[in-house]
């Protein structure tokens, strides 16, 4: 009897630490990943460097077919000369087809390449960082907060690295089309329908950021914090 009585005051005692627990609030949360990110950007260079790399890669494919399909509609006389010579114009329909399937496979390829070339360099970065992991857990940090730590983390540095990399493959195909073509053709109009690609860009490489992080953010976090401090990186 005394035992089954006890039972009762050791779950509401359980119940009552558990409401207590320390939650830390999302602005605090954000703050602090964003003083983290630029604390650590000397390290975080590999990372941002990655991103800004296949982020430049997709958005060189988006802005080549949106300033060439821009072109292709104008109906200026030397313009649409200048892209005959260029063999720009395709009237054979199988040529036209073969064309398009180009392109998707290489908008397809740069989709690939990004997410697998950003998970590889969130991958190295968590793994780099599992013994931080286990010093929070040490100090009493659960689960979903080390997760969320680390996803806020891989936003800010997914915003970083693919707004640079927006920014390069922007300027680098405008250069590479008006070396090919003509700069003069590459007028103002032309130039705003192509910057269209940049928030695509920008969000397809801050979610392929935070999808890249998700796996070994979540492993190290189920770590013991025993085990994390044990590792070897």
């Amino acid at each position: 009897m005394n035992d089954e009585a006890k039972r009762p005051a050791a779950t509401s005692l359980h119940a009552s630490a558990s409401d207590k627990q320390i939650v830390l609030p999302w602005h605090l949360a954000i703050s602090i990943c964003w003083l983290n990110v630029k604390n650590r950007m000397g390290r975080l260079a590999l990372v941002l460097v990655g991103i800004s790399v296949v982020v430049a890669f997709l958005m060189s494919s988006l802005t080549y077919r949106a300033v060439v399909a821009d072109l292709m509609k104008q109906n200026d006389v030397h313009v649409r000369a200048v892209l005959e010579q260029a063999g720009m114009f395709i009237n054979d329909a199988d040529a036209l087809k073969k064309h398009e399937d180009q392109q998707t496979w290489l908008m397809t390829l740069s989709g690939i390449l990004c997410l697998v070339g950003i998970a590889n360099t969130m991958l190295m970065s968590v793994t780099e960082r599992i013994r931080e992991i286990g010093t929070l857990k040490c100090l009493g940090a659960l689960d979903r907060f080390v997760v969320r730590l680390f996803m806020l983390e891989s936003v800010f540095v997914g915003l970083i690295g693919s707004l640079v990399g927006a920014v390069l493959g922007y300027a680098f195909t405008i250069l590479q089309v008006g070396l090919g073509l003509e700069f003069a053709m590459l007028t103002g109009p032309v130039l705003i329908q192509a910057l269209v690609g940049i928030p695509v860009a920008i969000l397809a490489g801050t979610v392929f950021t935070v999808l890249a992080a998700v796996y070994p953010t979540y492993v190290a976090a189920r770590m013991k914090p025993v085990d994390a401090m044990r590792v070897e990186v």
